[in-house]
């Protein structure tokens, strides 16, 4: 069972902010210093004011947060809610979440995690959390909604008026409805508590929230924007990895002891990758070849990997190829230097034509499947396995704490 609340949200004040799509920004993990910096030139209320925060900076930020409340750029709703956000993006798509304050459990406890963490980011974010006294950046989740009693739920409620709506700096358009009806409010904490959450993007960002909780009583919940695993536009992307180190002249002959190996094309591999499938590309400066696991890979891997995700790509790549073949085990991986990523398939071919990669690998993306199964395995798969498309944007609505 698990408990989501609605809340009083902080919203942007159009009257004083201007346009409000220009105000929402990208999540910390997302963006460079250069776009950044961009960002926070675009608009004195820019939520990457905020949500950027590090270090010292942390301070001013909740101090910025502060300013906004008092000036009225930002403001509390009166009662509390549930809010429907829809996310228009890519070829006339539509996504479609509910937001609201899931109360903080340990994993396996109605939450369900499928990914790693790394202590770097969640010191920061507990530490944002706690000093701005509001979760800023919204936790991207969705629920299996077997009985459909959600996305009847949401179907009413994109009647609704809308509260908010704009057009954010990458694009992307966005409609933002609040849901204040008793009745309603009740029968959507009714169709949660029924379900299970599965976490598509955030974990660090859950665990942060964990570990932030303290006397004041928003602080025991933490901001969700939760799908229907139903919704045809909840996408799951790829993401394919970029090396680094040196390879031998011997890699593809000894790839061929555990993988069928055929010729392809950069506009060909990607296609030849179905999602969920164990299959690999490799891009090399001489060219593109699909690799497909035989018996012999299968045989390689090792004992402890689990059932749930031992037959997904990344685990074959890092089990069978990185780690025996290329000698970038998970330390390495951690390290950041021998092996970056990349979502997109240009951006690989880039690296590896200038030369500023030796090979890439082109992975097919999990499906939604995959990553319920490792979830209820309580397993985690392999470093940067998932990415969900296009990630939830933030400024929509704040969580305050207070």
């Amino acid at each position: 069972m698990v408990n989501v609340h609605p809340f009083r949200g902080l919203r942007y004040n159009s009257d004083i902010v201007g346009d409000w799509g220009t105000v929402l920004g990208p999540p910390y993990d997302i963006v460079d210093d250069s776009q950044t910096a961009d960002l926070k030139a675009s608009s004195p209320h820019q939520i990457a004011h905020i949500e950027t925060a590090a270090g010292d900076d942390i301070t001013a930020a909740a101090q910025t947060l502060k300013d906004w409340r008092a000036s009225g750029a930002i403001i509390k709703d009166d009662a509390p809610s549930f809010y429907l956000h829809e996310h228009h993006f890519g070829d006339g798509q539509v996504r479609r979440a509910i937001f609201g304050a899931v109360e903080l459990t340990p994993w396996g406890d109605g939450v369900m995690a499928h990914e790693r963490t790394m202590p770097g980011p969640k010191a920061t974010r507990t530490v944002l959390r706690s000093v701005v006294g509001a979760d800023v950046s919204p936790l991207m989740a969705f629920v299996p909604d077997a009985d459909g009693a959600l996305a009847e739920l949401i179907d009413l409620a994109a009647q609704l008026p809308i509260l908010d709506e704009g057009t954010d700096p990458t694009g992307d358009s966005h409609t933002l409805r609040r849901i204040d009806g008793a009745n309603t409010v009740m029968r959507i904490g009714e169709a949660f508590a029924n379900d299970t959450i599965y976490m598509a993007d955030g974990h660090h960002r859950y665990e942060s929230a964990l570990a932030s909780i303290d006397e004041r009583p928003g602080s025991r919940s933490v901001l969700m924007g939760i799908a229907c695993a139903d919704d045809p536009a909840l996408v799951v992307g790829a993401t394919h990895r970029v090396v680094h180190t040196d390879v031998p002249a011997s890699l593809l002959a000894q790839l061929g002891r555990s993988f069928s190996i055929s010729e392809s094309s950069p506009a060909e591999i990607v296609a030849a990758l179905p999602d969920g499938s164990s299959s690999i590309g490799l891009v090399a400066s001489q060219g593109v070849w699909h690799l497909e696991p035989t018996d012999a890979a299968a045989r390689s891997m090792p004992d402890d990997v689990p059932d749930a995700w031992r037959t997904l790509a990344p685990a074959v790549l890092q089990h069978v190829i990185l780690e025996p073949l290329l000698g970038i085990d998970a330390e390495a991986l951690a390290g950041g230097q021998a092996v970056t990523y990349t979502h997109h398939l240009n951006e690989l071919l880039e690296a590896v034509g200038n030369g500023s990669a030796s090979v890439g690998f082109v992975l097919p993306a999990p499906t939604l499947q995959d990553v319920i199964d490792t979830a209820d395995a309580g397993s985690f798969m392999p470093q940067k396995s998932t990415y969900f498309v296009p990630k939830l944007p933030t400024g929509l609505v704040l969580h305050p704490l207070d």
